[in-house]
């Protein structure tokens, strides 16, 4: 039996970097691009983004940082807290490999892992937000629970109060929100919600994937981070849709299931 096992990098209980990631700040550092990264390392740009976004908000530190163009043009590049993760998971990683190499005799070993496999899950949620818990107000069946995005934009999802015991949410505790492509409403930018627990967030076009029915749009949030939303052709073409374009997001408090990291 050859024992492998993947090495990840935590801060404060929560994934900064594993193997792939790593791959994707190298692959930025060599191109100056998120773009080009992404299609180096074989990811959409949407989940190069989300990557990047997830690693900053678990680092407490940005390790990418963009410029705008002008004379030079604009580019991507790693801070100096990027390169040190860079550094630092390749000293931490031949340490790993030792470790697997001392445990491969070890028959007990891939029990375990065939376990740990069962554990894993995927998700079909195109929209993956993270965040930090900022205050919950308790209902009879359902929590109104409001968190805070890396970006600065507030959130608030409603869940019942059942699912805020066993994610042990608290102010503080970082979390995540899957939202369905579907459950995104694009609206105009100057858009005002007349429901307080509506989510609005407001970004750029950056993507628009016209298919026989239905429209695909990539929306960029000032942190960074995108959000996809699938409407009819109707719906699109009655919003002007074109990239580089302003537009906002309505996101149902109801239509968020929220993960504790």
């Amino acid at each position: 039996m050859k024992l492998e096992g993947q090495f990840w990098i935590t801060h404060n209980g929560n994934d900064v970097a594993g193997e792939a990631r790593i791959a994707l700040l190298r692959a930025i550092d060599a191109t100056g691009s998120i773009s080009q990264a992404a299609k180096a390392v074989g990811i959409s740009y949407k989940f190069a983004w989300d990557s990047i976004d997830a690693m900053n908000g678990a680092s407490g530190s940005p390790l990418v940082q963009r410029s705008a163009g002008g004379k030079g043009g604009g580019g991507t590049r790693l801070t100096d807290a990027g390169h040190a993760l860079i550094a630092a998971y390749q000293r931490y990683q031949q340490e790993h490999l030792l470790f697997l190499q001392r445990l491969g005799d070890d028959a007990g070993v891939s029990t375990l892992l065939e376990f740990m496999e069962r554990l894993r899950m995927k998700t079909s949620a195109r929209n993956q937000l993270f965040g930090t818990v900022v205050a919950i107000q308790n209902g009879e069946v359902n929590d109104q629970v409001a968190f805070q995005l890396t970006s600065g934009d507030r959130l608030t999802a409603s869940i019942t109060h059942d699912s805020t015991t066993r994610l042990e949410l608290v102010p503080g505790a970082a979390l995540y929100a899957l939202i369905k492509a579907s459950w995104v409403q694009l609206v105009p930018a100057d858009y005002s919600s007349a429901e307080p627990s509506d989510n609005l967030l407001r970004g750029d076009v950056r993507q628009v994937t016209r298919g026989a029915a239905e429209t695909e749009v990539s929306l960029e949030l000032p942190g960074g981070a995108l959000l996809v939303a699938v409407l009819s052709n109707t719906q699109a073409d009655s919003l002007n849709l074109a990239e580089n374009t302003p537009m906002a997001a309505l996101i149902k408090a109801a239509h968020m299931i929220l993960g504790r990291l």
